[in-house]
């Protein structure tokens, strides 16, 4: 077979997937096999601490032709952010582009000032550092260009990449290195090779920006060679707008083992699934029943949906070729469980469900969240720290809408009232697409950090025409940490009054973080419950809850602070 090296300027970094998860690099070549596509091109590890910087750069993404697109530190898509939970990410983001950026890492929590807000924008020849601890569960997460209006054009242009969280208390035994491949599928049209232009009309600002080709990982006509063997597969859809439904061109069975926020509670047999932007889903593959040197696709299905031919949602797709070529063995293993979920129970939801309504309208239709295009310095509402919400999502319009919430991982609670889920909806979610007419409800709890954070669509073209609302995370209900001192103990003091009415405060101390859920609740004499004041994650500090039992009679109540295997009790005397 005919192979054709690109000469020496068009170099790119392609490590294989074990020299990625092994934090190595190694300069290679883009190879073009005669006829049969491209290698697979894997981005550069993003060493921790470093800089990442943004430049129009001139890079080969077809062979033999040069393409003007977004780089960070040389590399189309950006390097791969590679990180094990808990340990604090940094990098020092240099913008050498001619227009603002921020950068938002999508899915992961930060606090608000690290989150990519567009009122937090980085001018052309300025830098910012982003820091902070990584909190999520293990899990397949990305960072992107979050710039008010120029979103859709900086991430179409090259500006994204992935963020990959590794747990090392999850052990498995899931194929690993060379076999645990991350996929960044993006379209671009076939009519602008070589180039990524943008610039949308009417109607892209309607359906968004769709193509009739599909790069993985940058990669046109992408091919890549694997064992018969087990590989886990971890899915992002980085495109701006098109919807993909995913299956093999042999119809095989897979496994969907993770969804946006980490993995499931156990795997799930499938055979095809939906996945918006932004939305990533991990899945576990066999090839040990191919023979050598046969292939299969994966691809994106055909279905009906709206647009204009031919960049229309829901032409047939073919989006990566495997080619068997060797009997190694991963060692993975298809688990029958993974860790168990705790799910939100909508009766401990507190207020009433919040509501948005998706709509288009106007002479120049725009996106709207109920009735309202989005303004950077408007607060569209608060939202309690600890507080469970349910929120509910109507699609009034004829598009898909992927809605993202930042700063938390959603639970879907019901798609048009029905509980009964797709695999790729079960587990922790921070995007969730709504197709036309489709009312959906999630359930979803901030715990980490206040502050100002976004709820949008990410259809990038819907975003950038003002389908993004502000919202605000404020002090819990009734609680609010004393003083910045670290407590030396745990502890729960008496509430004071004591007797009381109408209301007492209660104290405690949190001595060090505790990974799972603190909570303080209450319990009348017969042990059931009768308020939970709160239940989230607490940092160290001195705190104080008050309450106002309303309509409780008269009589002993107990107080039990619970934080991970640290538990205290209290006695309460309510006297009306």
């Amino acid at each position: 077979m005919l192979l054709k090296t690109l000469a020496a300027g068009a170099l790119l970094t392609i490590p294989k997937p074990l020299q990625l998860f092994a934090n190595e690099k190694k300069n290679a070549v883009l190879t073009e096999v005669s006829g049969t596509g491209n290698q697979l091109r894997f981005p550069p590890v993003f060493t921790n601490g470093g800089n990442m910087t943004l430049a129009e750069t001139t890079e080969q993404v077809w062979p033999g032709q040069d393409t003007q697109i977004i780089t960070i530190n040389g590399s189309y898509p950006g390097p791969s952010v590679i990180i094990d939970k808990g340990q604090t990410f940094t990098a020092n983001v240099i913008n050498n582009l001619n227009e603002v950026i921020t950068t938002h890492w999508h899915g992961v929590s930060t606090p608000a000032n690290m989150d990519g807000h567009p009122r937090d924008a980085v001018a052309p020849g300025s830098s910012k550092v982003y820091t902070f601890p990584v909190l999520n569960r293990g899990g397949t997460y990305f960072y992107h260009a979050h710039a008010d209006m120029l979103t859709a054009k900086q991430v179409y242009r090259g500006f994204a990449g992935f963020f990959i969280v590794r747990d090392p208390a999850e052990n498995f035994n899931l194929p690993s290195g060379a076999y645990d491949v991350p996929l960044c599928i993006q379209d671009r049209r076939i009519a602008d090779i070589p180039g990524f232009p943008y610039n949308p009309g009417n109607p892209e600002s309607v359906w968004g920006m769709l193509g009739d080709t599909v790069l993985v990982n940058g990669t046109p006509d992408a091919y890549f060679e694997v064992s018969k063997t087990l590989y886990r597969f971890r899915l992002l859809n980085g495109s701006n707008a098109r919807v993909y439904k995913i299956a093999f061109s042999d119809n095989r069975s897979f496994h969907i083992i993770a969804t946006d926020g980490g993995l499931k509670d156990n795997p799930v047999q499938a055979t095809e699934f939906m996945l918006s932007p932004g939305e990533r889903v991990e899945i576990l593959v066999s090839f040990a029943a191919d023979n050598i040197g046969s292939n299969v696709t994966l691809r994106s299905l055909a279905f009906t949906h709206g647009g204009t031919l031919p960049y229309k949602q829901g032409i047939a797709l073919d989006i990566l070729r495997f080619d068997v070529t060797n009997n190694n063995s991963s060692g993975g293993v298809v688990p029958s469980a993974f860790n168990p979920i705790t799910y939100y129970d909508p009766a401990n939801v507190i207020g009433p469900p919040r509501e948005f309504n998706l709509t288009m309208s106007g002479s120049h239709p725009m996106h709207k969240i109920n009735g309202l295009t989005f303004d950077i310095n408007r607060i569209d509402w608060s939202t309690r720290l600890h507080s469970l919400e349910k929120w509910t999502i109507r699609n009034l319009t004829a598009d898909f809408h992927p809605m993202h919430t930042h700063e938390a991982q959603w639970q879907v609670l019901a798609r048009n009232g029905n509980t009964n889920l797709p695999p790729n909806d079960k587990g922790w979610k921070d995007t969730v697409m709504l197709y036309p007419g489709e009312t959906v409800e999630v359930l979803v709890k901030f715990t980490e950090y206040k502050g100002l954070y976004l709820f949008h669509c990410h259809n990038l073209e819907h975003e950038d025409d003002g389908m993004m609302l502000n919202f605000e995370i404020i002090d819990p209900i009734g609680i609010q940490q004393l003083g910045t001192e670290v407590p030396v103990k745990f502890e729960l003091y008496q509430n004071y009054p004591n007797p009381f009415n109408p209301s007492t405060k209660i104290k405690f101390d949190i001595a060090k973080r505790i990974e799972e859920n603190a909570s303080l609740r209450i319990y009348d004499i017969r042990g059931r419950q009768v308020a939970e004041l709160f239940n989230g994650r607490l940092n160290p500090g001195t705190f104080e809850a008050e309450w106002n039992p309303k309509f409780l009679p008269s009589g002993t109540y107990f107080a039990r602070l619970t934080a991970g295997s640290f538990s205290k009790t209290i006695k309460l005397v309510l006297a009306k």
